[in-house]
């Protein structure tokens, strides 16, 4: 893994990332004694990837896009995994196919079957239930009960919009399987923290985020570096999953 995992580091001042269920300290927790957030990147893919939006759209309550953008720029600056589109890309390229076979497209569109690749893992982003003692108000509140009684089991955490901090979860799952290989939360909280260096570069990939407020809200910005807490947690235990996940799955029938 140490060969496997290196670090592209931004400055974050004054940022709290910790795990709150992981034993001991997480890298998000590390980062933070060192006053940075940091990118994980891997030095070779460990398959393909596709993130899988949470039932609940509890974004929209903050006016944000959906995390599957935040969890999409941070697979494609680590390079750990491939990423395939399973959501508006697969329904443009299906609008495609039914123009080949339909006869509308060019000679030598060379579009057809057995073009899709497979992804080898979903991730699954979600922001867990609210905390009643991080307070929030009525937002919060609200979200709460959007969520319902919470995502996999109850797990505790919240989302704070007055203390501008977030409990988020990142679920890797099998696609042959359906098996959860593993789950990291994250967190983060801000309070009086400003960025400079190579941050204005960081918060420049978001730029394109649909429906925006992660760049330019206080807790869309938690949100995502909550996000980044967890993925750095779950690039740090990719140790043990198959170099070739496709040979590894059970024979298909």
């Amino acid at each position: 893994m140490r060969k496997l995992v290196s670090f592209i580091a931004i400055s974050a001042l004054a940022l709290t990332s910790t795990s709150a269920l992981a034993q001991g300290r997480s890298s998000g927790r590390k980062a933070q004694d060192k006053a940075e957030a940091q990118i994980p990147v891997c030095t070779q893919k460990l398959g393909t990837i596709a993130i899988v939006e949470p039932d609940n759209n509890w974004w929209q309550a903050l006016g944000l896009g959906s995390p599957e953008a935040v969890i999409k720029m941070f697979v494609m600056k680590s390079g750990c995994f491939g990423l395939v589109d399973r959501n508006k890309g697969l329904s443009s390229r299906n609008l495609e196919r039914a123009l080949a076979d339909s006869g509308e497209l060019q000679e030598g569109s060379n579009i057809g079957r057995g073009q899709v690749k497979a992804a080898d893992y979903f991730i699954v982003p979600d922001i867990v239930t609210k905390n009643e003692r991080s307070g929030g108000g009525g937002l919060g509140a609200a979200l709460g009960g959007a969520l319902g009684g919470g995502v996999f089991g109850g797990i505790v955490g919240g989302l704070s919009v007055s203390k501008k901090e977030a409990n988020v979860l990142l679920t890797l799952v099998n696609a042959r399987t359906t098996e959860q290989e593993r789950m990291t939360e994250g967190y983060a909280r801000r309070s009086d923290w400003s960025f400079g260096g190579g941050a204005g570069t960081f918060w420049g990939g978001f730029a394109g985020i649909g429906g925006g407020g992660y760049t330019n809200t206080d807790i869309g910005q938690v949100i995502v570096l909550a996000y980044l807490d967890a993925y750095t947690d779950l690039v740090s235990q990719l140790g043990g999953l198959p170099a070739n996940p496709s040979a590894a799955a059970p024979e298909a029938r």
